[in-house]
């Protein structure tokens, strides 16, 4: 694989990943984000709606851009047609969550976990330029169901992330971003069933055109693989077989790892020890309503190199640094590899060892 086709990473979002607690002495700065006070948040409880929501309104409504609040309407509007979509919104209503618009420089979406909040990329473009791009509008929504269904994760599985080590971390983190593909295709299909197909045409045209291809070919030869969950499970392994959608996602991966790593502060280890369960693998891929499409496949996932396998050698270098770097004893903020040296340079000082 070419070295630029390694970097054209293939992921839609970015999550704040600071330690709480983290020492006051160093600032990490994000500089592809735009200033917090150029982006107007606004809590999903008070998106307002328009006042007719039939379906020739909502076709409508982009035309008619003329502020961030009317993009937020059409997103209330047109997703109030998915099952899927309406049931994430309504979680992340009421857990008090704020979404913004802003310029993200072609970043897809960035999730605020300590403020509760969703930045949605504009590309760039105004709102009334935003409402006369087909293509632009699209990706806006589909990468804000990507957002809504990344915090329905955050939601239900709070607190236990940090329990997993490392390599674990790795996997969790594929089939999560894999998971909000493929229910973007899920919102997608539904909303192409309620009539609006331009939205499923743009899946299709995406980067992720692949897995919707192989999820209208399996229900195509059996229209009940949308119910019982098989159209989406193939949809959900044809995820990993980009390459550099995988590799994307490791690389993210292992760059939040860093940021972590470097927030530690001594006192609670930076990452657990737990492996990666079937019950963890099933838990990220239930439906909101209940549903597992991956039923019976967790343990495949776990086990098969083509799920499980770190082939990229940068990410591989990457992620053995970084278990490297864990192994080391820390004595008045100096790190060490082995524990017999520190005691002869600082005797009688606490040592905290990270891993």
């Amino acid at each position: 694989m070419k070295a630029d086709d390694r970097l054209n990473r293939k992921n839609h979002s970015r999550r704040s990943h600071r330690a709480e607690g983290a020492s006051q002495d160093i600032e990490i700065y994000d500089l592809t984000l735009p200033d917090e006070g150029r982006a107007d948040l606004i809590l999903l409880s008070e998106v307002n709606l328009p006042a007719r929501l039939d379906y020739d309104a909502i076709l409508a409504q982009p035309f008619s851009f003329e502020a961030d609040d009317d993009i937020g309407a059409w997103l209330a509007s047109i997703l109030a047609d998915s099952p899927t979509a309406s049931r994430l919104w309504i979680e992340a209503e009421r857990a008090g969550w704020l979404v913004g618009f802003a310029d993200l420089k072609n970043s897809g979406f960035y999730i605020d976990l300590s403020a509760q909040t969703i930045l949605l990329d504009t590309y760039g473009l105004g709102a009334q330029a935003l409402g006369r791009s087909p293509y632009f509008r699209n990706e806006l929504l589909t990468c804000f169901v990507r957002a809504l269904r990344d915090i329905w994760h955050e939601q239900k599985q709070h607190g236990f992330i940090d329990e997993f080590a490392p390599e674990s971390l790795l996997m969790i983190e594929r089939v999560r971003s894999a998971d909000c593909d493929t229910v973007a295709l899920l919102v997608g299909w539904e909303l192409r069933g309620a009539g609006y197909t331009d939205v499923w045409r743009h899946l299709i045209g995406a980067a992720e055109g692949d897995m919707a291809l192989i999820f209208t070919r399996f229900l195509e030869r059996d229209p009940s693989a949308l119910f019982d969950g098989s159209a989406l499970a193939y949809a959900f392994r044809q995820w990993y077989a980009d390459e550099t959608r995988v590799d994307g996602c490791d690389h993210d991966t292992l760059e939040a790892m860093d940021d972590i790593l470097l927030s530690y502060n001594g006192k609670v280890r930076p990452f657990g020890e737990r492996r990666v369960q079937i019950e963890d693998v099933e838990a990220l891929a239930t439906l909101p309503d209940g549903r597992c499409y991956l039923k019976g496949l967790a343990d495949t996932i776990l086990r098969d190199p083509f799920f499980a396998g770190l082939h990229d050698p940068v990410n591989q270098t990457h992620l053995f640094h970084l278990m490297y770097d864990m192994e080391v004893v820390m004595v008045n903020n100096v790190p060490f590899r082995d524990a017999r040296l520190a005691r002869l340079i600082f005797p009688g000082a606490d040592q905290t060892r990270i891993r």
